[in-house]
C-alpha cells in the first residue's frame, strides 16, 4: 500500500513539474472580451506551487527553511506586475488578486500567469480566430491529484459580444447584446475552459501588420 502511495506521488509530481507549477483553487476568474480583440482578465483565489507540495511530500522543508522557501515563491508571483494581491496561506498556497487588460495583436500570445508557468492562455491568430483554453491535465493525472485530496474548485467566465464558433462551457446565459460563458471546476477532472472565436476588424483601429508583411 505504502510503495503504491509512492508511486502516485511520484507520479503527481512529475506531472505538476512539467505542466503548470501553479494550481489554481478556490477561485472566481472573469475574462471579458470584445469582437476587436481587447481584453481585460481578473483572477481572484488561490494559487498551489506544486514543487513546494512535492518537497513537503519528500520531507525536504524544514522549519527553519519555510519563510524562505515561501518568499522564493512570492518573488516569482510578483515578477509579473499584474498581481494586485500576494498573500501567503503557508504549505506553498497563496491568496491572490490578479489584473490584466489589453489588446490582442494581429498574432499573439498572452497567459495567466505568464508563458512559462501559465495557467490560463489567450491566443490570437492569423485567421482571426482568437483561443482562450486553460492547461489541461490528463485523465490519468487529474486521477492521481483528486486521489490525493488536493481540490481544484472555482469559476470562470468570459463574457463577450464576438462570434464564437466553439466552445465547452458548463453554461450560457444572455447578458444585453453579449453572452456570458461560465465553467464550473468542481475537480482536477472537470473538463478545462476552452473557447474560440473570430475577431471582427476595427475600422478605427486597424491592426498592425506583422514585420514579414511590411515593406
Amino acid at each position: 500500500m505504502v510503495a503504491e502511495w509512492a508511486k502516485r506521488l511520484a507520479a503527481l509530481a512529475a506531472v505538476l513539474l512539467l505542466s503548470s507549477c501553479y494550481i489554481p483553487d478556490k477561485f472566481r476568474a472573469e475574462l471579458r472580451l470584445s469582437r476587436f480583440g481587447d481584453y481585460a482578465l481578473s483572477y481572484k483565489g488561490d494559487l498551489m506551487w506544486a514543487p513546494m507540495l512535492d518537497d513537503y511530500r519528500k520531507g525536504k522543508v524544514k522549519p527553519e527553511d519555510e519563510a524562505e522557501k515561501i518568499e522564493n515563491i512570492r518573488r516569482d508571483l510578483v515578477r509579473d506586475i499584474a498581481f494586485r494581491k500576494i498573500e501567503s496561506r503557508g504549505r506553498g498556497r497563496f491568496a491572490v488578486e490578479y489584473e490584466r487588460a489589453g489588446r490582442l495583436g494581429r498574432v499573439q500570445l498572452t497567459a495567466l500567469i505568464r508563458r512559462d508557468a501559465r495557467m490560463l492562455a489567450l491566443r490570437s491568430l492569423e485567421n482571426g480566430a482568437v483561443v482562450v483554453a486553460a492547461n489541461a491535465m490528463k485523465p490519468s493525472d487529474a486521477q492521481i491529484l483528486a486521489e490525493l485530496g488536493l481540490t481544484m474548485e472555482g469559476e470562470f467566465r468570459v463574457t463577450t459580444d464576438a462570434n464564437v464558433v466553439e466552445h465547452n462551457a458548463t453554461e450560457v446565459r444572455p447578458f444585453g447584446t453579449s453572452k456570458v460563458y461560465i465553467w464550473r471546476i468542481e475537480n482536477p477532472l472537470s473538463p478545462m475552459p476552452r473557447l474560440v472565436m473570430i475577431r471582427d476588424p476595427d475600422p478605427a483601429r486597424p491592426l498592425s501588420p506583422r514585420v514579414s508583411e511590411q515593406n
